[in-house]
């Protein structure tokens, strides 16, 4: 219930954001890039994310969890010529992983990864900074490796919400870094996570 709540104001305080006159922008923020121009904007992503759910082993398997793992994010958006932007985002979060024993001393190994499929749209705040949330499914999938592997897969609803620095080096290609939180919210599983970008405009008409 708490979190729900969370996910309200977030995005109370996302919408009304909206209503704001934005300052005008360069190339590779989320403003549009000339009255009446479309582009297609191409986000790639890599970095870290942090674990912050307390999900995990119980504690009389004496778990080692791995709470610092791998994230790449793949991002397409579509910038018309009015504020709002959308677009879909995909990926693969590594949420966790942790080594077990049990009381007869035999080893273990579990983790949990998730495929993102996020509709999410995008506005700009000030020059360069940029704002996305957005909400779908997270495709996650459990591994064990304990007298045996096991494989399961479960769909969980699912949310993001993000904030970007964006610098043009190039006529269409710029660098940022970007902050965001991915939440599964049926599984409630969450990482905070902190990326570099490669921003491509690959089409414009």
């Amino acid at each position: 219930m708490r979190n729900s709540k969370y996910i309200i104001l977030l995005f109370a305080a996302f919408f009304f954001v909206l209503i704001v006159r934005a300052q005008d922008d360069e190339k590779f923020s989320s403003r549009p890039t000339g009255r009446g121009e479309y582009s297609l904007v191409l986000y790639l992503g890599g970095g870290m994310g942090y674990y912050a759910s307390t999900n995990g082993a119980p504690a009389y398997l004496q778990p080692v969890v791995a709470r610092w793992n791998p994230v790449g994010t793949v991002r397409v958006m579509w910038h018309p010529d009015h504020l709002l932007k959308a677009g879909l985002e995909t990926g693969n979060i590594s949420f966790y992983s942790y080594s077990l024993k049990d009381s007869a001393g035999n080893a273990g190994k579990i983790s949990l990864q998730a495929t993102p499929i996020l509709l999410e749209w995008s506005m700009s705040l000030k020059k360069h900074i940029n704002i996305f949330a957005g909400s779908g499914l997270y495709i996650l999938k459990t591994k064990l490796d304990y007298a045996g592997n096991v494989n399961s897969n479960k769909l969980s609803v699912g949310w993001m919400a993000a904030a970007s620095y964006i610098y043009p080096i190039g006529k269409e290609v710029g660098l940022g870094t970007e902050i965001k939180w991915l939440y599964a919210a049926e599984t409630s599983n969450g990482s905070v996570c902190g990326q570099l970008q490669l921003v491509w405009r690959f089409l414009k008409w």
